[in-house]
């Protein structure tokens, strides 16, 4: 398959005749690239018919660099940068300055001989150093470090003496205890560990640099006491894997060594990455170091970036299985839940289809209502999202719910009825919480509260919950296999409240009303949370629910959202107004100017100007709830100007008067029912249905419903009949 370049920009063209010649059976594809002096391709091209041929953009001032080597279908792909090249050992001709350029570049034999390049398999796992669960979707960065001969080379004399005085200190004095080069360490053995493909490097923690007594050669001894640095710079580059060791203990030589970026890959669902790479198929192993990223949901975090002098796998052995430990503990196991980085709380909502900004807040008639004006009512389920692992960790690993009641049914009264839950009293709400984890094939639950106070789960006060832990107490993982259970982090049974309706008949709900609830955090010891103090951030989201597929974004709450206790947050509050009022549906007998006949259902009139008198009663005590009247002739459809719609309770519309609290009433004409019909049968359906909401949808168990049916004819002609004669 013929490998060629994309076309080359407009530019300046130079041209060469390139060489085999000292190499005559070399046949393979060559490739040639140029970098400007900042490092950067200006130009790629394909060595055609022993002829290169480059039209480069404008390459600047300062020296250009061109490198020829074997064309392979990955170089095309992933344009490779200048150090790449050099290490693969592509062959860098010098290019003359000024207007004179050499019409020929001749490869040496020596290099053609280490062509072409080998491929390298690199594999790994990143998992997470606590537990060892795989990390999934993470972001490896692998970059292949300079080899230590050429750091040595390229070291300014002053450097060089300096590295000879540290290996001559070790010659002369026992080494004393290190400290701990950083997290995540590479033991020394394990800097140095090979094996076959399939074999793993183990990345465990273990003190640098070694411990025992510095052992050299007595001929490099002998180099290192050389007062010439050509002399010093040969015996340390031919002895560097004796030096590796040791480099993690002078930290300053760090920034001598130089690490190019060589792959970017995203962990699989274990956790898993891999990509091969160039290499010399004739100089040393890659020396490869990586680092990992993670995606919290803001962009991109760096989680495990150790120290290169301690973490570089020199010589690295293709194949072999590297794994990278991160410590972070905002970082989940494949399928578990994320955490939320930092000390956050983000109150979601309450079940899946109320977003907190959805419920209005601010004081007056529609405090507490959702923006539709509906209530809440039955249980009510508020979803949270902690940052578990930093919280407790900081040792703050209880939440609390809590309520008290603001006002009476009306949602204004101060008074309330006295078997009714009281104004202004907190109350706890202390129903079981649980989740499910996953463990084989089946799913236990654990509980999360009320914990007890006594025992191995013991709370230091009552009623307090635990924050979800972030890895469950057996199996692998949590899971939600019923979002009642599994999401919910308390249950506020407004239906269940002291003077709520109960059973049939309904009564009204002596529990409605203004409601506050209130979402505390306590420490290990049962204190009372400061949020400020703590640095906690409370967040609610920017977007109403249900949130769908696309992005969530958070903001911090604003005042009418925090408890505030001398300007210091203390707490997250909410306003609710809470109805569990069923609805009532009745419909009026037919009155008007027409005859009744309650009887048989009939109603007679005279003429078409007669009065129909429609009537019904949509009720609900608090006036929230809907109401829809229709009135059908024969089969249908629906006559307009017989039905009607609106709210309970509010004035009535398409003519209908509201006479009463909840009644509504019409007198159509007789003819304005008839239409083309003399007699005829009508159907009356009134639907009531309950505006209350939990969350998870409309209360449609507190709808209400009637029907009914009249028919208006006219009346039998009177019968007139003669007398018989008698006889």
């Amino acid at each position: 398959m013929e490998q060629r370049f994309p076309p080359a920009p407009a530019g300046r063209n130079d041209s060469w005749q390139v060489s085999t010649r000292q190499r005559p059976d070399f046949q393979l594809p060559l490739g040639a690239w140029l970098f400007d002096a900042r490092g950067e391709l200006a130009a790629r091209a394909e060595v055609k018919d022993g002829r290169l041929q480059l039209s480069a953009k404008d390459l600047g001032r300062g020296p250009a660099r061109l490198f020829i080597a074997p064309l392979d279908e990955r170089l095309l792909q992933t344009p490779p940068t200048p150090a790449q090249l050099q290490r693969l050992g592509a062959y860098e001709p010098v290019l003359p300055t000024g207007t004179q350029r050499a019409p020929l570049i001749e490869i040496p034999g020596q290099i053609l001989d280490h062509w072409p390049f080998c491929f390298c398999w690199v594999r790994g796992r990143v998992e997470r150093q606590l537990d060892h669960r795989a990390i999934c979707g993470a972001r490896v960065h692998v970059c292949e470090v300079d080899r230590l001969p050429w750091l040595i080379y390229r070291l300014p004399e002053r450097e060089l003496y300096r590295l000879r005085d540290d290996l001559l200190k070790q010659l002369r004095e026992p080494p004393l205890p290190q400290p701990d080069p950083g997290p995540e360490p590479f033991g020394r053995r394990n800097l140095f560990r090979k094996g076959a493909i399939g074999q793993e490097v183990a990345l465990n923690p273990q003190p640098l640099p070694p411990a025992e007594k510095l052992e050299l050669p007595l001929a490099l001894q002998a180099s290192l006491r050389s007062r010439s640095a050509p002399v010093l710079r040969q015996a340390l580059a031919a002895q560097a894997t004796l030096i590796w060791p040791w480099l993690c203990g002078w930290p300053y030589w760090a920034r001598w060594l130089r690490c190019d970026e060589v792959a970017t890959l995203i962990t699989d669902d274990q956790g898993r990455f891999e990509t091969l790479l160039f290499h010399n198929c004739h100089g040393d192993q890659p020396d490869l170091y990586f680092w990992v990223e993670y995606d919290f949901g803001s962009g991109w975090e760096t989680v495990y970036r150790p120290r290169i002098a301690c973490h570089t796998l020199w010589n690295y052995t293709c194949g072999t299985l590297v794994t990278l430990p991160v410590a972070d503990p905002r970082v989940p196991g494949c399928e578990e839940e994320p955490d939320l980085p930092g000390r956050q709380v983000v109150v979601l909502g309450i079940g899946p289809n109320l977003a907190v900004r959805e419920v209005q807040q601010a004081a007056g008639p529609t405090q507490g209502l959702d923006n539709g004006g509906a209530p809440l009512g039955a249980s009510l389920e508020p979803r949270v999202d902690f940052s578990r692992s930093a919280l407790i960790g900081a040792g703050i690993p209880y939440y609390r719910w809590s309520y008290r009641r603001l006002s009476g049914p009306d949602g204004v009264a101060a008074t309330v009825d006295a078997s009714s839950v009281p104004l202004g009293s907190w109350q706890v709400m202390a129903r079981d919480v649980y989740r499910h984890y996953k463990l084989g094939t089946s799913f236990p639950s654990e509980r999360m509260g009320p914990m007890p106070t006594s025992g191995a789960d013991a709370a230091p006060l009552p009623n307090l919950f635990r924050i979800r832990p972030a890895a469950p107490p057996a199996g692998t993982e949590w899971v939600v296999l019923d979002e009642h259970v599994d999401l919910a982090t308390t249950y506020f049974d407004t239906h269940a409240l002291a003077g709520a309706p109960t059973t049939p008949p309904w009564t009204d709900d002596l529990a409605a009303g203004r409601y506050e609830l209130k979402l505390e955090l306590f420490d290990q010891t049962g204190a009372l949370v400061n949020w400020t103090a703590q640095g906690i951030d409370l967040r609610i989201t920017d977007q109403d629910a249900p949130f769908g597929t696309g992005t969530v974004t958070t903001s911090a709450v604003p005042a009418e959202h925090r408890v505030l206790v001398g300007g210091a947050t203390m707490g997250f509050r909410m306003v609710v107004r809470v109805d569990n009022n069923r609805c009532s549906a009745d419909i009026q007998p037919v009155g008007g100017t027409v005859s009744p006949d309650p009887l048989c259902g009939f109603h007679h009139y005279n003429n078409a100007g007669d009065t129909v008198g429609l009537a019904f009663d949509a009720h609900h005590a608090n006036g929230f709830a809907q109401y829809s009247f229709s009135v059908t002739r024969g089969p249908g459809p629906d006559i307009p100007s017989a039905g009607t719609s609106g709210q309970a309770g509010a004035a009535g519309t398409n003519g209908y008067v509201h006479t009463g609290s909840f009644r509504y009433e019409k007198a159509p004409t007789v003819g304005s029912l008839l239409g083309p019909c003399s007699n005829a049968a009508y159907a009356e359906h009134l639907q009531v249905t309950a505006m209350a909401t939990n969350g998870y949808g409309r209360l449609s168990g507190y709808d209400a419903a009637d029907n009914a049916a009249f028919a208006l004819a006219v009346p039998c002609p009177t019968c007139e009949c003669e007398e018989s004669d008698e006889a």
